[in-house]
């Protein structure tokens, strides 16, 4: 099992880095590898994001592919929103956390494997509206985030690009914002004793490792093909956990 948890944790920080959607696999493999609860699962994974957002945004900014104007906005909403959504998650109950996990995964994953035509909104908003989309993007993601300690990018990937921004900024904002909201939303999860700090270090330097070796492929291999395979992943686990829901 603790073969499986590191190797898991590495795949995380391997999608994390690429495709910015693969975070929210850690919660599951900590359940079933590490033997911990969904609520328990879910705020050491939450806590785990902030490392490796801060290594994503590092080699991110490195290669140039960050376009602040558009991240700023998203990390204020998130910011604001996401200590209220952990809040929300420690007070439900587990097959609530797993049934809210399950619907985000389901529907991020299906939105992106079949994506409407793009509106390119984006590129017809300028200045303050611009800037006040993203912030209601970042309220968005940060609440569910906080909530389910889903990470961030596979909740902001895919809005982001349903209004037409561009993938390699988007995946590049979704790096700084895990570290965003594992913030906000970890002084509520550890305050509320559920961050297991016996695993958590480990899982994290294993997910590390992921990160730089994601980081590469995204630039390196065209990103929709990658993202098309995590999603198609994302689909099969939230489904998994849409079952445990039910049975719970």
């Amino acid at each position: 099992m603790f073969i499986l948890l590191a190797l898991s944790s590495i795949l995380v920080g391997v999608t994390i880095g690429a495709a910015g959607v693969g975070g929210v696999l850690l919660i599951p493999a900590l359940m079933f590898f590490g033997g911990l609860g969904t609520h328990e699962a879910m705020a050491t994974a939450l806590f785990s994001f902030f490392f490796t957002g801060v290594i994503g945004t590092f080699i991110y900014h490195r290669y140039g592919s960050f376009d602040w104007k558009i991240t700023f906005p998203v990390l204020a909403g998130s910011f604001i929103s996401s200590y209220g959504g952990a809040y929300v998650g420690s007070l439900a109950t587990a097959a609530q956390l797993d049934a809210t996990l399950a619907l985000v995964i389901i529907l991020s994953s299906l939105y992106s494997m079949f994506p409407p035509k793009q509106a390119n909104l984006a590129e017809r908003l300028t200045g303050g509206r611009n800037a006040l989309l993203l912030f209601g993007i970042g309220l968005f993601t940060g609440f569910f985030c906080g909530l389910t300690g889903a990470g961030g990018g596979i909740i902001s990937v895919p809005v982001m690009l349903i209004f037409g921004y561009a993938a390699l900024p988007t995946i590049a904002t979704s790096q700084v914002l895990q570290s965003v909201v594992s913030v906000s939303g970890s002084a509520s999860t550890i305050a509320s004793g559920f961050v297991v700090f016996s695993l958590v270090w480990w899982v994290t330097l294993c997910e590390l490792a992921g990160v730089v070796v994601g980081v590469r492929i995204a630039h390196a291999v065209p990103v929709p093909k990658l993202k098309k395979a995590v999603t198609r992943i994302c689909l099969v686990i939230g489904v998994f956990i849409a079952a445990r829901a039910f049975l719970r």
